[in-house]
């Protein structure tokens, strides 16, 4: 059976004390500070805020609640951004992709206000000093699984070479500089499988290693490292997760805290350090085991969940999943409008250059002036294809037409439509992937000299 530890535990005692199964021995100290009471009731609300609406939506049954969740926050946040904070423009966007939208920053400022207010009525209520200990045990619990998910989730779409594909055909004839940095980031992860394996691999082995106590503190160290890796990332290049990488950050400093004498002991120091004596929350042996019934059955379906998850979009969009039999490079060859042959001049702004075919159904053009445009592509019957402009969220791009092709013979196709106004032909032909120095360049033990071009 577990007890609460001594309220003459020390310091030291008194955070590993979270851990133990059996009573720490006791000595002459007192309780929390105030202080220490204070920061750890605005980060315990503070930080849940993050972690909610988890775990409701990943559970079966539970996806009408997460979304009345969200659905509430999404009524809140545009009204104090209108009412209290007299923002020059209504809030319209919503997280999208993009984690640091206005929305989002709104939110961030609500989660701030609204750990203040519970903070200052929890204390006002607690009159006479008291501990959190037991609390304390509960939120670690939280933000070890929500991390674990969360880390698993984007660890696997690594490992399966999912989030950072790589390059695209458009990709591989884009000029560097017209590159966003987000989009430079993007083609560096994605060209290399081991690198994505790599660090996918120590995402899924700290998310796992969180979900047992034993290991909490090396998987909240490898977690640590791991998304300090990615914050910087997001700051140097510019990717709109920031926000939301730097809290997953803090979550795992936060589950390093009660160690980081241990760790500073054992690692700088030079000191002896005391054991942690693990224990659970729970103090009834029956609610003990239950919980960890409950963890195993939980633990389990965060494995399974994100797994299956992973796996089921490798095989509809991985990169060994089918592609379009149209899919790659394509240099034109000749180019007419309205039956009249069109030079391609470098500088014409409507001759077009390249054809590119790409996967998820999409399909660009590059012109002999080395701009471009991306187009959703749908296929239609009688061997056509139906483009529309491939317009980010905002804004409005009317641009259709549709493309009949035809294959005269192996490696070549020709399209034909209408296009801005004009009947339009090209003749392409397929460039080999092969023939790109990226793709071909490959892998070297011995190099005698730097290949670098």
């Amino acid at each position: 059976m577990t007890h609460a530890p001594s309220e003459a535990a020390s310091p030291a005692e008194t955070s590993s004390a979270l851990h133990a199964t059996s009573p720490a021995p006791a000595a002459p100290t007192s309780g929390w500070s105030l202080a220490r009471r204070l920061a750890f009731r605005f980060a315990s609300v503070y930080l849940l805020l993050h972690v909610l609406p988890f775990p409701l939506g990943m559970l079966p049954g539970t996806q009408r609640l997460s979304g009345a969740y969200r659905e509430a926050w999404q009524a809140l946040v545009p009204w104090v951004g209108q009412h209290v904070l007299h923002l020059d423009t209504a809030i319209t966007v919503f997280p999208n992709g993009s984690g640091d939208t206005t929305y989002n920053h709104v939110q961030l400022l609500c989660f701030l206000a609204l750990a203040g207010l519970v903070t200052a009525a929890w204390s006002a209520r607690a009159r006479t000093p008291t501990r959190h200990e037991t609390a304390h045990a509960l939120l670690r619990i939280a933000l070890r699984y929500f991390l674990a998910y969360t880390l698993v989730s984007y660890g696997l779409s690594k490992v399966l070479w999912m989030q950072f594909p790589f390059p695209s055909p458009e990709k591989l004839v884009q000029p560097l500089g017209e590159s966003s940095p987000m989009g430079l980031m993007w083609t560096f992860m994605g060209y290399s499988r081991g690198f994505n394996l790599f660090t996918g691999g120590l995402e899924v082995v700290g998310g796992v290693l969180l979900l047992f106590r034993r290991t909490t503190t090396l998987g909240a160290v490898l977690v640590a490292a791991v998304m300090t890796n990615v914050v910087a990332l997001n700051l140097a290049y510019d990717v709109p997760v920031k926000l939301y990488s730097s809290h997953l950050l803090l979550m795992s400093v936060f589950l390093l805290l009660p160690d980081l004498e241990r760790i500073a002991n054992v690692l700088v120091l030079n000191r002896p350090t005391r054991p942690v004596v693990f224990r659970t929350p729970f103090a009834r042996p029956w609610t003990e085991r239950g919980s960890r019934a409950v963890k195993v059955l939980f633990a389990g379906w965060v494995l399974y969940s994100d797994a299956s998850k992973a796996l089921e979009r490798q095989a509809s969009h991985g990169e060994d999943a089918p592609r379009h039999p149209l899919h790659g490079v394509y240099v034109v060859e000749s180019f007419t409008r309205d039956g009249q042959a069109v030079p391609l001049l470098a500088g014409d702004a409507t001759a077009w250059r390249y054809v590119l075919i790409g996967t998820r159904e999409r399909l660009a053009l590059r012109f002999m002036d080395d701009t471009g445009k991306r187009f959703r592509m749908a296929d239609a019957p009688e061997q056509r294809l139906q483009l529309t402009a491939n317009s980010y969220p905002g804004e409005n791009d009317p641009e259709a037409f549709t493309l009949a092709w035809s294959r005269p013979e192996a490696g070549h196709l020709v399209v034909e439509g209408v296009f801005r106004g004009a009947s339009v032909q090209a003749r392409l032909k397929k460039v080999e992937a092969s023939t790109f120095q990226l793709v071909d360049r490959g892998f070297h033990w011995i190099q005698e000299y730097p290949f670098n071009r």
